[in-house]
C-alpha cells in the first residue's frame, strides 16, 4: 500500500455472519494533527466486529442521531454500521477531513441505500464538543440532540486525548441503558497509560464495559498494516445505580 499518495481500497467487510459487502475507500493524501490519513488497523478490526455485537438499536424519533463516530478518519466503521443496523450515521472529524468523508459516503452511496442506511458528515471540535457543523454547514447541537450510537476508533494517541474524548462522549451520548458506546484501539506500548486513563474516566462518568475483547487484524489485498495489529474493542453502556447516567456533564 503506497503511503505517499491519495489511493484507493476496497474492504471486504462483514454485515451479517452468512453476508460481506465490498465498502470502497479513497483514502486522501492529507496528514490530521502531524498523521497521514490511513485506513488503521484497528478501524478494520472494528468494522469487522460490529455484527458479533448483539446490538439492536431502538427507533426512536426523539434521537435525530441514530449513529454518531467520532474521530472518523476513512469512515470506514461508520459506513458498515449504518449497513447493519439500517440507520442514519454521522461521521465526524476534523474539518480538513470531512471532504474524503463525503467521498467515501459517494463512493458507497448505492450499497448504503440497499441496506436502508443513510450517512453524512460533519466535524466536530472535541476541545468544543457542544456542536457538530455538517458538510452542508447547518449545526447540530448536543444540548437538544444525542445519538443512541457513539463509536471510536483509534482515537488515543495523545496525552489529551482521553479527556477530551470522553467529555465528547458524555456530551451526545444518549440517556437509558439502550445507548452504547463502542471503541477500539491498537495496543501501543507507548500509548497504554492513556487506554487505561480512558477506562478510568469513563468508568467515573457513569458507564460500565460489557462486552470486550481482542482481534488482530488480518493481511488484506497481500497488504501488511503499517501499524500495530492487535486490537483491542470494548462496548459500554450507562450503569444502572448512576442517577446521572446521560448528563451533558465533562469528566
Amino acid at each position: 500500500m503506497d503511503l505517499k499518495g491519495a489511493r484507493d481500497a476496497t474492504f471486504r467487510v462483514p454485515i451479517s455472519s452468512k453476508e460481506f459487502v465490498n465498502v470502497k475507500i479513497h483514502v486522501p493524501a492529507i496528514r490530521a494533527q502531524g498523521l497521514n490519513l490511513l485506513p488503521w488497523a484497528s478501524t478494520y478490526v472494528l468494522a469487522c466486529q460490529l455484527h458479533n455485537l448483539g446490538i439492536n438499536p431502538p427507533r426512536e424519533e426523539s434521537l435525530n442521531i441514530p449513529i454518531l463516530e467520532l474521530g472518523a478518519g476513512i469512515g470506514l466503521v461508520g459506513l458498515v454500521g449504518s449497513m447493519i443496523w439500517h440507520q442514519r450515521a454521522i461521521l465526524t472529524d476534523l474539518p480538513q477531513v470531512v471532504p474524503g468523508l463525503t467521498t467515501n459516503i459517494d463512493l458507497n452511496s448505492k450499497l448504503i441505500h440497499h441496506y436502508n442506511g443513510s450517512v453524512s458528515a460533519g466535524s466536530l471540535d472535541w476541545t468544543e464538543p457542544d456542536t457538530l457543523t455538517l458538510h452542508d454547514g447547518s449545526t447540530i447541537s448536543a444540548r437538544g440532540t444525542k445519538a443512541n450510537i457513539v463509536m471510536a476508533a483509534d482515537t488515543i494517541y495523545d496525552e489529551q486525548h482521553p479527556e477530551m474524548l470522553t467529555q465528547t462522549i458524555l456530551r451526545w451520548l444518549a440517556p437509558g441503558r439502550d445507548a452504547r458506546l463502542i471503541i477500539v484501539y491498537p495496543l501501543r506500548i507507548a500509548y497504554l497509560d492513556q487506554i487505561r486513563e480512558l477506562w478510568e474516566r469513563l468508568e467515573n462518568a457513569g458507564l460500565e464495559a460489557i462486552l470486550e475483547g481482542t482481534k488482530e487484524a488480518e493481511e488484506i489485498d497481500n497488504t501488511s498494516w503499517d501499524d500495530e495489529r492487535l486490537c483491542e474493542w470494548s462496548v459500554w453502556r450507562w450503569r444502572i445505580d448512576e442517577d446521572s447516567s446521560g448528563s451533558d456533564s465533562s469528566s
